[in-house]
């Protein structure tokens, strides 16, 4: 069944088929940054991370069932001193290589994080799509 409302579709089968799109957008979401940080993802895909304290432990919520892609992407703005800031990944996310980045400590410097899993978030491909944007 579908339904539609106020500028939502709300579609129970969650199925759309051969969309041809246009303008498309992606809701940014700003999560509250602290030493225990949360990406929810039923608020969004894509996720403004200020940091200015290190990230101890990542948790990613609300991530759909095993045979479902998930995709995110962390934009991560180092904040306006020249602190160096880390990030703990969990160890679910499997990086290029073996290895995750290192991530740009200057001052407003931008990092993009690029990540996807297939199984409920048990595992997490992850890849650094940008250091150091400039």
């Amino acid at each position: 069944m579908v339904k539609i409302s106020a500028n939502r579709l709300d579609m129970e089968t969650k199925r759309l088929e051969r969309p041809q799109m246009k303008n498309y957008t992606e809701t940014l979401v700003t999560p509250s940054v602290a030493a225990t940080t949360t990406i929810d993802v039923s608020l969004g895909n894509v996720f403004l991370i200020s940091q200015n304290v290190s990230i101890t432990t990542l948790t990613i919520s609300n991530v759909p069932t095993s045979g479902t892609i998930c995709s995110i992407t962390l934009i991560r703005v180092h904040d306006a001193t020249t602190t160096t800031y880390s990030i703990t990944w969990p160890t679910s996310f499997k990086w290029v290589g073996g290895t995750a980045p290192t991530l740009t400590q200057t001052v407003g410097a931008v990092d993009i994080i690029n990540a996807m899993t297939k199984d409920g978030g048990a595992t997490w491909y992850a890849a650094a799509a940008g250091l150091d944007m400039r």
